[in-house]
């Protein structure tokens, strides 16, 4: 007879808390790099919560689509608004790569424009990427650069 083991929930929330402090650790390194500091947001909008939540319902369901890489065991992930549903270890972070045209397009109002602000968010161990127009940035309130 076949013995299943199932993770423990003590040591799968331990994991759990791991990854997020891996994933806030990763964003002051990918902050520095940019030449920003990392700062506490808020999301007056709710626009990046509902991306973010979007993406945990892809990471829980059969709707999203994975790199190979990512196991049953929570680690650091990485996902793009400009890719829907689609989460990525870091390794493959590369396919998440926007096109030009779509480098060029606000992620919130879908309008072409330059500049467009880059920005990433730790959502517990999901780092999400988007970029904003002037007037969107503004209106949701997320700092400009690369910041949570």
């Amino acid at each position: 007879r076949e013995r299943r083991m199932t993770p423990h929930p003590t040591a799968q929330a331990d994991q759990f808390h791991a990854a997020a402090e891996d994933a806030r650790r990763r964003l002051t390194v990918i902050a520095a790099a940019g030449g920003a500091g990392v700062s506490r947001a808020t999301d007056p909008t709710g626009w990046l919560t509902r991306q973010a939540r979007g993406f945990v319902d892809a990471l829980t369901s059969t709707q999203g689509r994975f790199c190979w890489h990512i196991g049953s065991s929570p680690h650091v992930v990485h996902a793009a608004v400009w890719a829907p549903g689609v989460v990525v270890c870091s390794a493959c972070v590369h396919l998440l790569r926007p096109t030009s045209g779509e480098d060029a397009t606000c992620d919130r109002c879908r309008r072409t424009v330059d500049p467009l602000h880059p920005g990433i968010a730790a959502f517990g161990p999901v780092l999400i990427m988007f970029g904003l127009c002037d007037q969107c940035q503004a209106a949701t309130g997320l700092p400009v650069g690369v910041r949570p």
